[in-house]
């Protein structure tokens, strides 16, 4: 799985008139952090407080012209000046792509870049031969929610306190996220899961989320037939 070029980005996803596509560069890593600290102050706690730090940048993120690591940090710029960002992850064994982080400078969201960016994320994937997209959601506003479900990615689940947040000026507390994912793969590549390896509470669940061949056990199916 190899990132791809910006020329390709641009052709994949056009920008709107005056903004571009770049690759994070380690000399604008400083410039960066200054500006997703004015963007996002809440990241400060939790999990995307990594992007506050430089080492983190330096440790596990490919910058241009740099050998190809496992992040990435793609940049929305207009003219030379820093627009927003958005994060991705892959996981090559998987062949699977992590949507880490999407923000936008608040002076530039009237250009719709975060649309722009979630198609991308898909895009990009198939482009690297990725199989499936995944990726957390806040649950403060629906914002991130509808544009996931209108960009066809399946709500799976919520987790039960993975991250952390400020909730009140000085109180941190772990908090519940929404979960999405998307198949990039025909359904018939899926395996579906043997029932008896189900336990009935699990069954239950999967049959709710996943519904269009509902697993049954063999008990069950005898029942429906006398």
């Amino acid at each position: 799985m190899k990132w791809p070029s910006i020329d390709q980005l641009s052709e994949m996803t056009p920008l709107p008139e005056g903004y571009r596509y770049d690759w994070l560069k380690r000399s604008e890593i400083p410039a960066l952090i200054a500006c997703v600290e004015r963007w996002h102050p809440d990241i400060a706690v939790g999990g995307g407080s990594c992007y506050l730090r430089e080492d983190f940048y330096s440790d596990h993120v490919f910058l241009e012209g740099e050998g190809e690591k496992n992040i990435i940090v793609g940049l929305f710029k207009c003219s030379d000046e820093l627009a927003g960002m958005w994060s991705l992850e892959q996981e090559p064994d998987a062949l699977t792509l992590y949507s880490r982080l999407i923000i936008v400078a608040p002076e530039h969201r009237s250009a719709k870049l975060a649309s722009k960016a979630l198609p991308l994320v898909e895009l990009v994937g198939r482009a690297m031969g990725a199989e499936f997209l995944y990726g957390a959601a806040t649950l403060k506003i629906p914002h991130m929610q509808h544009a996931l479900e209108t960009g066809g990615w399946q709500l799976i689940g919520f987790t039960s306190g993975y991250d952390r947040e400020q909730v009140a000026p000085g109180v941190v507390k772990r908090v519940f996220e929404g979960v999405f994912t998307k198949v990039l793969v025909p359904e018939e590549d899926l395996v579906r899961p043997n029932p008896e390896n189900l336990t009935p509470r699990a069954r239950a669940l999967f049959n709710v989320l996943f519904p269009k061949k509902p697993v049954v056990d063999a008990q069950s199916t005898l029942g429906s037939e006398q």
